[in-house]
């Protein structure tokens, strides 16, 4: 079912992708190309899943994942909400690490062995989510700085990238102490 569902998201989503490129070239502005392939590229990865003997990730982070790149690429970028209202980028970036926080909350539920788990530290958990959400965070906003630096995206101030981490932090912050609590609650399985 994973498998299945991952090829049917990464297919439909270069399809939308190609569709707009084609559309945005159409309309005379070809300078968009690298931007597509980066966008089907990141729809691309979780091909990779394809080839591990077990994924590791639950159908509706998957499924996350691609709602995600939509609201963030198609809705965010290609029909302007980040132009269109003022706080898109805020909640993208609070959603993006709240992702990313659930991420880290799979990886450690695939890498701890239970046995292993019932010993560690509920605030090792905490830890481990909220640093991997604030650096893939602190890793996003790099690449923002990047795409701003060498022309493809407009230069970024110093306010936006704070109010960017900030957002990014609240958001793991959230699901660290989430998890933490299902965990002490005993609802964490």
């Amino acid at each position: 079912m994973r498998k299945k569902t991952i090829i049917a998201l990464s297919s439909l989503y270069v399809i939308l992708m190609t569709v707009t490129f084609i559309i945005q070239h159409m309309n005379g502005d070809a300078s968009k190309w690298t931007e597509m392939v980066g966008r089907t590229a990141t729809s691309l990865l979780p091909l990779l899943l394809l080839f591990m003997k077990r994924v590791p990730f639950p159908t509706p982070l998957i499924v996350s994942y691609y709602a995600l790149i939509f609201c963030t690429f198609f809705l965010g970028a290609t029909i302007k909400f980040y132009d269109r209202f003022h706080w898109w980028d805020t909640a993208m970036h609070y959603v993006g690490s709240a992702f990313m926080a659930f991420v880290a909350v799979s990886l450690y539920k695939t890498f701890i062995p239970a046995q292993t788990e019932k010993t560690v530290s509920s605030w090792l958990l905490f830890l481990f989510v909220l640093s991997f959400a604030a650096f893939s965070s602190s890793i996003w906003e790099a690449l923002e700085f990047a795409g701003s630096e060498f022309g493809s995206l407009e230069e970024d101030s110093q306010k936006d990238t704070m109010t960017d981490m900030i957002s990014g932090l609240a958001g793991a912050l959230t699901v660290a102490l989430i998890a933490v609590i299902r965990r002490l609650s005993g609802i964490y399985k």
